[in-house]
């Protein structure tokens, strides 16, 4: 799929645009659970030198409390930097073999946080026997960054977005499931990298909004990718 200068560019840029904002977010999150790792652990030197003067049952059980605290923030934040580093290496290769799976689960790290921040219920649920896809993993990530901040964005506090995968023929079908109708506009722009993956996004409407979105995702030969 050949498509003009101008909108490759501005594609390009709308890609640049997502991973700083996944990156901030996820910046914003680690200096949370950094800030609570140091506190707990100003705690647990608190208690310590309590303990060299004689500590009690109570200081030692909160002692543990502080310990575990800390064990917790500490496997969430090595939790984080997997995937932050699974996401910074989607760029190497142009086109690859990969689990769309992954590829969401991976994302959905960084996604939650937004959701949060709006109040929106968000759950990722992937298909059992998920074929995996020959694309371009990093363009597709972007993809779904673009259609899940549409969504997002349309959605009202405490209503609920869930992201679900299934097979469809030999590609593989992403569902966008909201709690209640919403207009969704696509750009230009995000036509054009759906267009670029070979995918297709297609709606569920009830009147004029819609509650359901479908982005197909196929698995491109090696011709098409020439073309």
């Amino acid at each position: 799929m050949i498509i003009d200068a101008v909108t490759e560019n501005a594609l390009r840029h709308e890609q640049v645009q997502t991973f700083g904002r996944l990156m901030a977010g996820f910046s914003h999150d680690m200096k949370n659970h950094l800030g609570i790792i140091r506190e707990s652990n100003g705690l647990v030197s608190d208690f310590i030198e309590f303990s060299e003067m004689g500590g009690d049952e109570t200081t030692m059980e909160r002692m543990q409390k502080a310990i575990a605290s800390i064990e917790r923030r500490i496997v969430v934040a090595a939790d984080l930097l997997h995937h932050l580093s699974g996401l910074a290496h989607r760029p190497d290769a142009e086109y690859a073999t990969f689990s769309v799976n992954e590829l969401l689960l991976e994302e959905y790290t960084f996604l939650s946080r937004f959701a949060r921040l709006e109040q929106v219920s968000f759950e990722v649920h992937p298909g059992e026997n998920i074929v995996a896809v020959h694309n371009d993993p990093s363009l597709l990530q972007h993809i779904f960054y673009r259609v899940f901040d549409l969504c997002l964005d349309q959605l009202a506090s405490d209503s609920s977005l869930v992201i679900r995968t299934s097979m469809e023929g030999r590609s593989v079908k992403v569902a966008y499931e909201f709690s209640l109708a919403i207009k969704v506009e696509v750009t230009t722009v995000l036509q054009a990298a759906i267009a670029k993956v070979g995918g297709m996004l297609s709606v569920k409407s009830a009147t004029d909004a819609c509650t359901h979105l479908y982005l197909i995702v196929p698995s491109l030969p090696g011709g098409f990718l020439e073309d």
